[in-house]
């Protein structure tokens, strides 16, 4: 379906989502009229129109209505709303007009939720308004319940959640009864918001809501209009399930997404560098990171505005940085100017913001990091488009900020005022509202969580209390009492706040954590009635730690059973299975760690681990290539790896992993001999000498060019180890490299020769008359042997140059010099000696071979 082809009733859903709309462009319906009202920001106007008392029953009474009786009874405000949807669209034939009503009340209330506890300025609406009076005294009982139905997998929600009533409204409309919704093409993008923001108000994410937002996603995508009719449209829709997948920490599906966004917006950025200097007294230009972005132009899109309210942004004040980079050029000499960029569409700044943090999620968490994310953030800060973008922007400023000694101070000021500003009204509620789902943006009091943290940082451990304490986050403040030495304060306050709470399972817990007492968390998880997860979580780390496994695996199944997103504690029940030897039970939680998380490489290494004890080989060795990918520098994983690589034939891998063992090992073995498995080297010479086939089918041999550069990087360095001589004398033989062979043949006997305790010790000395033997037998087979030397042509040597030479004239002198100063160096300690006895045997052997 093209612009031009799309009804008028989709082109007000679609409005609806981008928060814009032309006065009349509907006519005068009461869809409208609530559309225009919502896209105000006035949705306390939206909540008391006559339409939403009608659809919430507001006149409704217990007497003569069932709904509002069972309301009375259970306090359930989702169950009644789910009822009041149900009986507007089946008291007839529902029409597109009575959805998109419904469509405005829901969002309505989304937004009212939203504006509570993210974006500001206050409110006085108080969810009891909408519902029929005879509840309205029930106020704490309808926060209780929706407090109760809003917890998901045992993940609780925070307490002190503002207006959570409106958030249940909302998941009733779009969530539990959208289906009903059937001529709208919108709900499910409204479903994954609804469930978005229920996700971020739970102490822990929950599988269930993950699969759900992924889910209505992908319904949504397949329902889009096509890219001509609002490109602005798809790039938010990209930028939100690109957002979604980053709070989930799936940072492999984020950045599609994103590209995907900017594609839709024609944004066109480049991260480069540019000369410009940072302190005030630098008298030179140096490179400096910097983002190259430019908006297309598209009337349809929203046009950046001239003069807009700004968040308060404080100025560094640094004797020595400058408030921001001074450009002074391009360093691919183009003529556009840094500081000339043109303003950025608000949709193009978020698609930069969502750029911002994937270069944090797939990064590592070091200086160059945050060095690379800055210029993303510079460039949204340059122009102040839209309050809640610019506030988006400075709070990752502050959080870069944060851990540098010159910046620290402003970092914590700006985030104070970040959270200052909440209920200022310096900024309309419409403009706030407008790309809140496109920026991850925290609700307030994870702002103020994290001030907390910064005061923690900077050693204002109390100031960092208080503010724990006020917001009821006492996992925060029991740290705090901790670090101040104060650990019964810390279950003094636990235990005031049971009086208040007793069935509280968080509570219980973290008397636990205080205690140390197994009793606690077993008691949380009768209370909950076997739901609150944490609980099995804290006892099987408590099991664990006592070296209790089966037990261990047993509390962390049951944690898993009711929320399966906690990585670590799938990692834990795999160790613990691994220790009570429950191979299959360690496989299924390691595979379980790796796809959550792609990249944990301890994760891989144990899960081959588990398969070798399964003599799995195969797909221990897939697991060996996925560690290796993460733990690249690890020897003892190469060293692993490049095992099960000889087991399996796989003889290039393994000579790669050898090459990397010794790479890494090399500066820090304290005995150079020992850094090569001279086993794995024989294993690998034999096969392709012996032409084998190997994994795939294919002759060993064609190895031989690896092998024959592998061994000489491991001949040039190690040069105390005969078995690495013997081996490539081998190859070398193999070759018809005789001369070569016969010189290694000779560095390995002489590394034995000059052992310190070749003369008093049998096992050397036995190891000494091996290699010896083995030298002599080289100097017989190869010595009269012709070879042409390699740096002679044969068009400029003698014939008799030309057709080769012999590897050793003297051979026979050689090997019978070679045992006659064996003999002579051991006759001491081991004349008579069988080994001593079989040199001379030896040496009468060559000397008769010699006169012949």
């Amino acid at each position: 379906m093209t612009g031009d082809d799309i009804n008028k009733f989709e082109a007000f859903e679609w409005d609806l989502i981008l928060g814009k709309h032309v006065p009349g462009k509907y006519g005068d319906s009461v869809a409208a009229t609530l559309l225009e009202l919502v896209i105000a920001g006035k949705y306390s106007e939206v909540l008391k129109t006559t339409e939403a008392a009608s659809f919430f029953g507001t006149d409704l009474n217990a007497e003569s209505d069932e709904d509002v009786k069972r309301l009375l009874e259970t306090s359930d405000a989702k169950l009644y709303v789910e009822a009041r949807v149900r009986s507007d669209l089946s008291k007839q034939a529902s029409t597109i007009e009575q959805q998109l009503q419904i469509l405005c009340i829901g969002v309505a209330c989304l937004y009212v939720f939203l504006q509570s506890g993210w974006t500001g300025p206050l409110l006085e609406l108080a969810e009891v308004d909408c519902l029929p009076e005879a509840v309205r005294t029930h106020k704490d009982a309808l926060r209780a319940a929706s407090m109760q139905t809003l917890m998901e997998d045992g993940e609780e929600v925070y307490s002190l959640t503002t207006r959570p009533v409106f958030l249940s409204f909302a998941r009733a409309i779009f969530v539990d009864t959208g289906d009903l919704l059937i001529d709208l093409k919108s709900v499910h993008w409204w479903r994954a918001r609804c469930l978005l923001v229920q996700q971020k108000i739970l102490d822990n994410p929950a599988d269930t809501l993950r699969l759900a937002i992924y889910e209505a996603m992908e319904t949504q995508s397949s329902k889009l209009p096509e890219l001509a009719f609002s490109r602005e449209l798809h790039a938010r829709f990209n930028v939100e399930k690109g957002l979604a997948f980053h709070w989930y920490q799936e940072n492999q599906k984020t950045e599609p997404c994103f590209r995907a966004a900017q594609e839709a917006s024609n944004l066109q950025w480049s991260l480069t560098g540019a000369l410009g200097r940072r302190t005030k007294f630098q008298d030179f230009d140096v490179s400096q990171l910097v983002i190259m972005a430019e908006s297309s132009v598209d009337e349809s899109s929203d046009a950046p505005a001239d003069a807009t309210p700004t968040p308060k942004t404080l100025a560094l004040n640094d004797d020595t940085l400058l408030e921001t980079t001074k450009f002074t050029g391009n360093e691919d000499g183009s003529n556009s100017k840094v500081s000339e960029q043109k303003n950025l569409r608000v949709i193009d700044q978020c698609i930069l913001l969502a750029y911002c943090l994937n270069v944090k999620n797939t990064n590592p968490q070091d200086g160059l990091t945050t060095e690379e994310m800055m210029p993303y953030v510079r460039r949204v800060l340059e122009n102040a488009n839209n309050w809640m973008v610019h506030t988006m922007a400075l709070l990752l400023r502050t959080r870069l900020e944060g851990h540098k000694s010159r910046t620290v101070e402003r970092a914590a000021l700006q985030l104070q005022a970040l959270v200052d500003q909440f209920p200022l009204e310096e900024s309309s509620v419409a403009e706030r509202m407008l790309h809140v789902f496109s920026i991850e943006l925290p609700p307030k009091w994870e702002m103020e969580r994290e001030l907390g943290e910064r005061f923690v940082s900077l050693g204002a451990t109390r100031s960092a209390l208080e503010i724990f304490e006020r917001l009821e986050m006492w996992e925060d403040a029991i740290s705090c009492y901790q670090m101040m030495e104060q650990p019964k304060k810390a279950e003094a306050v636990i235990l005031d706040r049971l009086k208040v709470t007793p069935r509280s399972p968080k509570l219980h817990c973290l008397l636990g954590d205080i205690r140390a007492d197994p009793a606690c968390y077993e008691l949380a998880w009768t209370i909950s009635d076997g739901r609150y997860a944490r609980a099995m979580r804290s006892l099987g780390a408590h099991h664990f730690k006592r070296g209790e496994w089966v037990k261990a695996i047993e509390c962390y199944h049951r944690a898993l059973a009711i929320n399966s997103l906690f990585e670590n504690s799938w990692f834990v029940m795999g160790c613990a299975a691994m220790r009570a030897e429950d191979w299959d039970q360690a496989v299924r939680a390691f595979s379980r760690v790796t796809s959550l998380d792609h990249e944990n490489g301890e994760a891989w290494t144990n899960l081959a681990s588990v398969y070798v004890r399964q003599k799995k080989k195969r797909e221990a060795w897939r697991a060996l290539r996925e560690a290796i990918k993460q733990h690249y520098d690890n020897p003892k994983i190469w060293e692993n790896y490049m095992f099960t690589s000889v087991d399996l034939g796989e003889f290039q891998e393994a000579m790669h992993a050898m090459g990397r063992v010794l790479e890494k090992r090399w500066d820090k073995a304290g005995e150079k001999g020992a850094v090569v498995d001279v086993e794995v080297l024989e294993i690998l010479v034999d096969a392709i000498v012996a032409d084998i086939k190997d994994a795939n089918g294919q002759p060993a041999s064609k190895h031989a060019g690896k092998l024959n550069q592998l061994l000489n990087s491991i001949t040039s360095k190690v040069a105390t180890n005969p078995g690495v001589f013997a081996c490539a004398s081998k190859f070398a033989a193999s070759k018809g490299l005789y001369r070569k062979a016969l010189d290694y043949r000779l560095k390995a006997y002489r590394c034995m020769l000059h052992h310190p305790h070749m003369a008093d010790d049998e096992k050397v000395f036995k190891a000494t008359v091996e290699r010896a033997l083995e030298l002599v037998q080289a100097y017989v087979e190869y010595g009269p042997k012709t070879e042409r030397p390699r740096m002679v042509e044969t068009g400029e040597a003698d014939e008799a140059v030309a057709e080769g030479e012999p590897v050793c004239k003297d051979w026979a002198y050689q090997a019978r010099m070679t045992l006659k100063t064996l003999i002579g160096r051991t006759k001491v300690a081991f004349e008579d000696t069988p080994l001593h006895d079989s040199l001379k045997d030896k040496l009468e052997e060559v000397t008769e071979m010699s006169r012949t």
